[in-house]
């Protein structure tokens, strides 16, 4: 069950696999994202469809006698299982004697098999320049240390310009998200919210306990599975996380600004700039500017875990530690967190409502605008039609005399931005509208989330 459930909105990769499967050119596809994101579950149900040898790398001596021993199994070799290779030349023209026809080989976890052979890649490019290019191999190699992966690709590496296609997993959105769990639209917000489009923390959710104790027996006491999530992954590929940490919890709490970041993680604001690339490198933070016009860079966490974990989880260790129950210490702020995640939920909204047609226009960028203290949670353009769109998000029920007025100084606050030519729509989403009806009737575009649940289909651009 959970097998088929984490394979949900992975269709569009699978194609791009399949397609490269069919060129039947020789093709070295690099395949990486964060872990637990799915990017196994991918390559196996790939290899289901073609066949293929799947390669599993670890923090091990003996990884060259252990891939033996499964391409042996997988040829039917008995030669190999008696006498296994010796060296990563062995291996490479080994695999170029087998692939005559097409032959896939993934090999997972790679960054294990580069970290401990300095030269694995340099190896990997000397034998596909003389043997494995004028092959029938598919070669995929497959990471999840995204900064490691990216460094593979760039070109530094020994096999820039080798590389025939490249693919990053990335989360799922929210609307596929809810299709884990036969829940309702609010429930959907709160898992989101904390567990984002991850396939593995979703499919450790159980339905059949509330999401307060899902948080219990996930995150909220000492010893649950992912109790140290975001440590162990920024472990994973820093030395020394303190600082991170520093800027982490800082962005958590609402500190966005460049100096406002630096002064409450006391970091020098010469050594900031590092430590927030190396961040948004990893794809854990995003520089975030206004859509239009001028205004400070703002920091934004991405990944829904590492925002609750440093919100909540990290400044509450010690009580977590002793081990007392710390859910009512989150309830009390949990509204506040959920109203910056709806935004991010909403804009997801609009794109798909963007892609199958349902707005005034298509816009082609969508973001939010701030200056000078006031600030629009969305706004979505289209500059070749000059129309755009302008969107207030709000986590709580309204009247129609609350949203009416909501919708109004939102037309105060875009009469700021000079678009004196263009055409202008105002938006309003929020967890629910009474009176929606009236509302749209008078021309302004209302959603709340009833209007969501149509949404977890496939929408195809």
């Amino acid at each position: 069950m959970i097998l088929v459930s984490m394979f949900i909105d992975r269709e569009e990769e699978l194609e791009f696999l399949r397609r490269r499967w069919s060129s039947e050119k020789p093709e070295l596809i690099i395949i990486y994202g964060r872990r637990r994101i799915g990017k196994t579950y991918l390559l196996q149900r790939f290899l289901s469809e073609v066949g293929g040898v799947y390669l599993l790398a670890e923090e091990s001596e003996t990884v060259l006698e252990d891939f033996s021993e499964r391409l042996a199994g997988y040829f039917d070799d008995p030669l190999l299982r008696e006498n296994p290779l010796r060296s990563w030349g062995a291996f490479f023209t080994y695999l170029a004697g087998k692939s005559s026809k097409r032959l896939v080989v993934a090999i997972d976890e790679v960054q294990y098999i580069a970290k401990s052979q300095k030269d694995f890649l340099s190896v990997l490019q000397k034998y596909w320049d003389l043997h494995l290019s004028k092959t029938k191999i598919m070669l995929i190699l497959c990471g999840s240390l995204v900064s490691f992966m990216e460094g593979i690709l760039s070109a530094r590496s020994p096999i820039y310009g080798r590389r025939t296609g490249a693919w990053k997993v990335k989360e799922m959105d929210f609307f596929n998200a809810w299709k884990f769990h036969r829940v309702d639209a609010e429930t959907a917000v709160h898992i989101y919210s904390v567990f984002g489009g991850v396939p593995q923390y979703l499919a450790d959710y159980s339905p059949e306990l509330s999401f307060w104790d899902n948080l219990r027996e996930l995150l909220l006491s000492k010893g649950a599975k992912y109790y140290d999530e975001p440590k162990y992954l920024l472990k994973q590929e820093l030395r020394d996380v303190s600082r991170y940490f520093s800027i982490l919890r800082a962005i958590a709490t609402g500190y966005t600004r460049f100096g406002q970041i630096a002064d409450k993680a006391k970091i020098d604001t010469k050594s900031l700039a590092k430590y927030l690339n190396v961040l948004s490198e990893m794809g854990y933070i995003t520089e975030e500017k206004p859509v239009i016009g001028r205004g400070r860079a703002l920091y934004k966490i991405n990944d829904n875990l590492f925002a609750f974990w440093f919100r909540f989880v990290y400044p509450l260790k010690s009580e977590i530690e002793m081990g007392l129950d710390v859910v009512e210490e989150v309830k009390a702020e949990f509204n506040d967190y959920l109203g910056q995640v709806f935004e991010k939920i909403a804009k997801q909204f609009l794109i798909r409502l963007n892609l199958v047609g349902e707005l005034p226009f298509k816009f082609t960028r969508i973001g939010r605008w701030w200056y000078r203290g006031e600030e629009i949670d969305i706004v979505a353009i289209n500059e070749r039609e000059k129309k755009v769109l302008f969107v207030e998000v709000k986590w709580k029920d309204l009247n129609k005399k609350e949203a009416r007025g909501i919708l109004r100084d939102l037309r105060r606050k875009s009469e700021l931005i000079e678009m004196e030519e263009w055409e202008r729509f105002y938006g309003l989403i929020t967890k629910e509208v009474k009176g929606k009806e009236k509302l749209q009737e008078d021309g302004w575009l209302v959603w709340d989330l009833g209007d969501f649940r149509g949404l977890t289909r496939e929408v195809q651009s």
